[in-house]
This record gives C-alpha cells, structure tokens and sequence, in this order.
C-alpha cells in the first residue's frame, strides 16, 4: 500500500529545515543537537513495547541489516508520536539546562508540526497526542524545580 506520508528521516528534515530558517546560528545549532539526540534515542527505541509485536519485527530484521537509521527509515509520523513521550523522560532529557528546554520546546512544535502537516496520519493517534502533551507539561514541570 503506497502512501503519501514520508518517512521519519524526511519529516524530521523537513520539520529542522522549517524551525530552523532565520534563527541565529547558535540556536540553529541547539536545534541541530536535539535533533540528533531525537535520533539517538530513535534508534533505541524497543518498538516491541511502544508500537506493537509487529511493528517490533519489522525493527528488529531492518536493524539486523541496516542497523542505523532503521526506525527512521521504516516509520512515520504517527509511529514518531507514539514515541515522543519516552524522549522527555528523566533518562533522555539533555543535561545542559538550555539543551533540556529546547528540547521540550522542540518536541512540542514537533508534535504540533506533525498534527498539522500529516493530519490523515495522525486519525487514530488522539491518546497517544494527549500522552505527548502530558509528558510536554511533565517535562516543563521537572526543568523548573
């Protein structure tokens, strides 16, 4: 079945390109270091536990042969939902105070970016949206004690 939703490495491409146009290089290269955590944490992703045993195979074989990547390459905008609340856990919140916040910023506009620019892929991802919002306000909450 052909679809005309991309990918997770176009979205967050396109979605950095978007964020990133006329801000200062010093936050442009923030945004750059979130992005590439984003992808770290992408690739440690037990998709088993957070998208389905399915979804779990298929990651595993794509890993098995292309390991870097494989999430991204393999899944889609509400795949990435799914999984943006564990970003904003205390074990993948960046340590740098600046960092930790452009990330919550930036996973914020991410799942705003995302809802508005692929709302057919977002149909049946309303618990998983208000999950990410509730993890958005967690994540604020911890940063400021």
């Amino acid at each position: 079945m052909e679809t005309d939703i991309p990918h997770v490495d176009v979205i967050l491409r396109s979605f950095l390109q978007d964020v990133g146009a006329g801000r200062s290089p010093s936050v442009g290269a923030r945004y750059y270091r979130v992005m590439v955590h984003l992808s770290c944490y992408l690739e440690s992703v037990d998709a088993d536990a957070v998208l389905g045993t399915a979804a779990g195979t298929l990651l595993a074989a794509e890993r098995e042969f292309h390991p870097y990547g494989a999430f991204r390459r393999l899944f889609t905008a509400h795949d990435l939902v799914f999984c943006l609340p564990d970003f904003l856990n205390d074990r993948w919140l960046m340590r740098d105070p600046a960092d930790a916040r452009t990330q919550i910023s930036l996973t914020d506009r991410l799942l705003r970016w995302v809802r508005h620019r692929y709302p057919d892929d977002m149909f049946y991802c309303a618990c998983e949206i208000r999950e990410c919002t509730v993890a958005i306000s967690q994540a604020r909450r911890r940063l400021r004690r």
